[in-house]
């Protein structure tokens, strides 16, 4: 299980940051399936934050935040493939990798290790 935790966070690393096709929330769904053995939450389809939501609204969850609460269960002591929300916006989440989070870059073109954001909640995936 380790291996295929790092394999979701290295394919975020090694490719460009893109709505609908390797982005925060989609990682972080992909972290979820990974755990329970199913695809269908990361299987979306959309190119704006918009067109995100809309197909969240759908299937009644108003944010992806929602999900990883539905699907996880908060921890004080984090390990590899733990989730991060943002205490300010549910949209915003990260990935827990060696200690540090898989975060956005600057100019939101990538992904990169960051430090381990102090404010927000972290959860861990329970299998379903």
């Amino acid at each position: 299980m380790q291996n295929k935790i790092i394999k979701i966070i290295q394919d975020a690393i090694d490719n460009p940051y893109e709505f609908g096709t390797n982005d925060c929330n989609l990682i972080v769904l992909r972290m979820i399936d990974l755990i329970n053995g199913t695809t269908t939450l990361a299987e979306r389809e959309y190119t704006t934050v918009k067109e995100g939501i809309a197909g969240l609204n759908k299937e009644g969850w108003n944010h992806t935040g929602e999900i990883v609460e539905a699907y996880c269960d908060e921890v004080q002591h984090t390990i590899d493939g733990d989730i991060w929300l943002d205490p300010d916006n549910p949209l915003i989440m990260a990935l827990v990798a060696s200690g540090r989070v898989l975060g956005v870059n600057q100019d939101h073109t990538g992904f990169e290790l960051q430090h381990k954001p102090t404010k927000g909640k972290y959860y861990r995936v329970r299998k379903q």
